[in-house]
């Protein structure tokens, strides 16, 4: 040591010690990629569920078909965590209507309500086209909402606002801002 300090055998182990304590905190911090467990106080799911497929229907109607790649079930939350969601929403005719993907989503079990995060676009089958970074749908209302940045894009134009309301089909849209964009359709204002 170039110093006057003595250097004892201690010292070393007091800092190997404390590199090691770091390194695990490190370590630890770079295993929390995985959601569910990470953060002040991690909670874990009560079940993990590869490639959930859950159906929702009312009155024998099939509301919608919710598939998922990975799922956290949480039981006392009554909520289940997706990752890699896909839903298919269907009209009266048990057709799919509208197809929505995002990066992940959570479903709350007490009243089927749906949210959906991440890079959501949502298709219809007659082409309309909308993308934001979430949407949530309201299974007793049966319309989905977002406050977020969107953009609608059709074979008659292209619009983006922020915040909608609609129907899942994306038959009745209310933009609840200012519209810009182009398009051939009428449009409704002041209400």
């Amino acid at each position: 040591m170039i110093s006057g300090n003595r250097f004892r055998i201690e010292d070393c182990r007091s800092g190997r010690i404390a590199v090691y304590r770091l390194t695990a905190v490190f370590l630890m911090l770079l295993a929390c990629n995985d959601k569910p467990v990470c953060g002040p106080n991690p909670v874990l799911p009560n079940q993990i569920v590869e490639a959930l497929t859950l159906n929702e229907s009312s009155s024998g109607k099939r509301l919608y078909t919710l598939e998922a790649q990975k799922a956290y079930v949480y039981d006392p939350a009554q909520r289940i965590d997706v990752t890699g969601l896909r839903v298919l929403f269907h009209d009266e005719a048990g057709g799919v209507s509208s197809t929505l993907v995002a990066d992940e989503g959570s479903i709350y079990s007490r009243n089927e309500d749906l949210v959906a995060r991440g890079h959501v676009v949502v298709r219809t089958s007659d082409s309309t086209k909308l993308e934001t970074d979430s949407l949530a749908w309201s299974n007793q209302r049966r319309l989905v909402r977002t406050d977020a940045d969107l953009v609608i894009e059709t074979p008659k134009g292209r619009i983006a606002g922020k915040g909608l309301v609609s129907d899942a089909g994306l038959n009745r849209i209310d933009i609840l801002s200012p519209v810009r964009g182009t398009s051939d359709y009428e449009f409704e204002t002041g209400k």
